[in-house]
């Protein structure tokens, strides 16, 4: 089973549509926020995995239909979400020199706010992402069931979910890298809302190239 672990530590590294969404959203909105979009993609992860488990997905892979409704469901979301990057107005942002950490970004439109996310919203986000994002379905069910092997003394339901647990391991290490690299990068544009606006409209086209992305599986 470490050979599982590491598998999916190098497929976690290997450049994907995942790693570009958490670089993208943990550079636009810093690497605590970003930690809490890694949260929701791995609880994505382990609703995926009880379902391959209960032998959903493979039905769900087997559907045309139910597929492509999954693909339809998921770009509409990602293209939603990139038209709320590309609403966000650049702000002022008034850095405290003794504790930048409290900076605040000050919108130009009184009325709106700043566009940073809860962390609650960004965690659900994660959710959703992977929940319609049929490329993991069909990544789970070539991952994990073939690293399933049945003379060992553990029931291959359990094996499922023990991979899956490492699976969600490892996109917590590699993702958590990722997004601590992007905050970084986050903190030294903090001052500039020119970068701000730029950094959202970067993570807008992130989202519109991953929703045509889902239609070429």
């Amino acid at each position: 089973m470490l050979e599982f672990f590491i598998a999916a530590l190098v497929i976690g590294i290997a450049p994907g549509p995942d790693n570009l969404f958490v670089l993208a959203q943990s550079a636009t909105y810093g690497a605590r926020l970003g930690f809490c979009i890694i949260l929701g993609l791995c609880t994505g992860i382990a609703i995926h995995t009880c379902l391959l488990v209960a032998g959903v997905s493979a039905l769900i892979a087997a559907s045309p239909t139910a597929f492509f409704v999954i693909q339809c469901l998921g770009a509409a979301y990602l293209l939603y979400l990139a038209y709320k990057s590309f609403g966000v107005k650049a702000g002022v942002v008034h850095v405290d020199s003794c504790h930048p950490e409290r900076s605040v970004t000050e919108s130009k439109d009184p009325v709106k706010s700043s566009g940073v996310p809860s962390a609650r919203s960004l965690y659900m986000r994660g959710i959703i992402m992977n929940l319609t994002n049929p490329k993991v379905i069909l990544f789970v069910l070539s991952l994990i069931p073939p690293a399933v092997r049945l003379e060992r003394p553990i029931h291959p339901s359990l094996q499922m979910a023990i991979f899956g647990g490492e699976f969600i391991l490892a996109t917590m290490i590699v993702f958590g890298c990722i997004a601590l690299l992007a905050g970084t990068v986050k903190k030294f544009l903090l001052t500039s809302p020119k970068a701000n606006r730029n950094l959202n409209w970067f993570s807008g086209a992130v989202f519109v190239f991953l929703a045509v992305a889902l239609f070429f599986v």
